[in-house]
């Protein structure tokens, strides 16, 4: 195999990147992974040029063999977004970002197949010597597979949710409500007559990042999948924002200290309060468009909601809560790895 020019010194890393739509992401997968190049370019690291994922008991065999080989000596620090990249493993060991959760990208890599060959499996995960995970939920379903392998979480990497420009747009994201009530808010707010769209955990990815002015998050909970956009991506990407967290579930310090400083932002105790108060943000967004507009009919354009008074009040706060993210998530992938740690 053809091998790669190696950097002077272990930073920037080179990151492979396989294809974006060779992975069986769901939404949330593909946005964690559109905001991860994003920002791993901005570091300056090495983002290779994206190859097709190879799958199946090929790919399988030819990554064992890698992860057998011994570290090269004086080799680039590596990051591998994703399983089946056996060139990843080429100078030796190498850490794992994941969108997802470990089981969902071994499955994938391994094929129709990969349980029937669980044996083989974790001598592939033998080449890496850390995962990172972006969603605390994806940490459950990542144990058990390689027990030797790190699993480090770097969660509350930001997500952006891009702002409409166009009419006034409802986004509800359901985390796992309980049976029913997603289409009960659904049908209430549907009789408004304003675009609205749902999304689940297990939403397919779509070609743009989903879009609105109001973003309602049903049964969240810090240990729970994610919904395409979790309510902190909601509250620094400027949306208003309501959240009710599943029962028996709280919001958390973090995310009860952003919606307090945020006007645009907070917490619901039942569904019937979360859709009185949803009603309520709707009139202050359609009287800031027609402030903008002259008229009262819910439409704006992007210049009224970069005009936005309560938007542009809180811009340099998300600005530096983003920030403060990312630098908690560069700390993370930045860490010595295990092997030279012990070493």
């Amino acid at each position: 195999m053809t091998g790669t020019p190696i950097p002077e010194s272990p930073h920037p890393m080179l990151i492979h990147l396989p294809t974006q739509d060779s992975q069986s992401l769901t939404l949330r997968g593909q946005l964690l992974d559109r905001a991860l190049r994003a920002h791993l370019q901005r570091r300056g690291d090495i983002l290779l040029p994206c190859v097709p994922c190879q799958t199946g008991p090929q790919a399988v065999a030819d990554t064992a063999t890698l992860a057998a080989l011994p570290p090269r000596p004086h080799a680039p620090q590596v990051a591998s977004l994703g399983l089946g990249l056996p060139h990843a493993l080429q100078y030796g060991p190498a850490t794992l970002l994941l969108t997802q959760p470990l089981s969902a990208a071994l499955e994938t890599f391994g094929g129709p197949s990969a349980w029937e060959t669980a044996g083989t499996l974790p001598l592939v995960l033998q080449g890496y010597a850390r995962a990172l995970l972006t969603d605390r939920a994806d940490v459950a379903a990542s144990v058990g597979f390689a027990p030797w392998l790190p699993l480090a979480l770097a969660d509350g990497f930001p997500v952006d949710a891009p702002n409409p420009t166009s009419d006034t747009r409802i986004l509800i994201l359901d985390h796992g409500a309980p049976t029913g009530q997603a289409e009960v808010l659904r049908r209430a707010l549907q009789a408004l007559g304003l675009p609205l769209l749902s999304i689940t955990h297990d939403s397919a990815p779509t070609d743009t990042a989903p879009s609105a002015d109001l973003h309602l998050h049903l049964g969240y909970g810090a240990d729970r999948p994610v919904a395409g956009l979790s309510p902190t991506d909601s509250l620094l990407s400027g949306a208003y924002t309501l959240i009710l967290p599943a029962p028996g579930h709280g919001a958390g310090k973090a995310l009860r200290a952003l919606c307090a400083a945020r006007s645009y932002g907070d917490l619901a105790s039942s569904l019937s309060e979360l859709e009185t108060r949803a009603r309520a943000m709707l009139d202050r967004l359609t009287a800031i468009h027609a402030a903008g507009t002259g008229t009262g009919t819910g439409q704006n354009t992007g210049q009224n909601m970069d005009q936005n008074p309560e938007r542009a009040r809180f811009a340099v706060a998300n600005a530096g809560a983003r920030a403060e993210a990312l630098k908690r998530f560069d700390a993370v992938l930045d860490a010595p790895l295990p092997t030279a740690e012990a070493a």
